[in-house]
């Protein structure tokens, strides 16, 4: 389910202009590459699907906001992500 999305993403990650930092990404790619590990993390926790499909949602949103430039707010997405990923 969430590897054509992690495709998507490691596409787009490439068309985009490096890591994330604990603030907001500083660029596209930084903020795409969080969105790609936290899909990858998502995959491998082997998650229930009510919770992939939440992830997933939220990862549409992530990229959205990282195509839009608007980092603050795909910061604030991740942390969401991250919570569901570990059950915060």
């Amino acid at each position: 389910m969430l590897k054509s999305f992690i495709a998507a993403l490691a596409i787009a990650g490439a068309l985009a202009t490096s890591s994330f930092a604990a603030d907001a990404p500083k660029d596209s790619d930084e903020c795409l590459k969080k969105a790609i590990d936290l899909a990858e993390s998502a995959e491998e926790k082997k998650l229930p699907d009510d919770k992939l499909a939440k992830i997933e949602d939220l990862l549409t949103k992530l990229e959205g906001h990282c195509e839009n430039k608007q980092f603050p707010e795909a910061a604030s997405v991740s942390t969401e992500i991250e919570g569901v990923i570990t059950g915060k």
